[in-house]
């Protein structure tokens, strides 16, 4: 798998899980290791591509999740069926794949 996807996604889960932190935080449970969950995510960022960051932000914003998986060939961001020449390819997850409908940042499960 593409190192840059990697990170997008291990980036894209610890965003996940430290929204899910401030809303317990909201409502009154202390949270631990908020400041530990701050560094990794500056380590994941400084890793990644400035173009490809700027992208997962924008997507962020837009749509809440940037990246998503593809299930029986289909965006599961936009539930697009993918077109064959994507999802033929032998290169899967090697690369940064975009949808050709909602922009997400694409990868394939086994």
């Amino acid at each position: 798998m593409d190192k840059q996807l990697l990170l997008l996604i291990s980036l894209q889960e610890l965003d996940i899980f430290r929204k899910e932190k401030k809303n317990e935080e909201k409502v009154g449970f202390e949270i631990d290791n908020i400041k530990k969950m701050k560094e990794a995510r500056a380590k994941i960022v400084s890793q990644l591509k400035d173009h490809i960051y700027r992208k997962y932000t924008r997507l962020i914003k837009r749509y809440g999740n940037a990246v998503v998986p593809v299930v029986n060939n289909a965006c599961q961001g936009c539930y697009l069926v993918l077109p064959t020449q994507m999802i033929s390819s032998d290169q899967l997850n090697e690369s940064i794949v975009t949808c050709p409908n909602c922009g997400r940042i694409l990868y394939w499960t086994d």
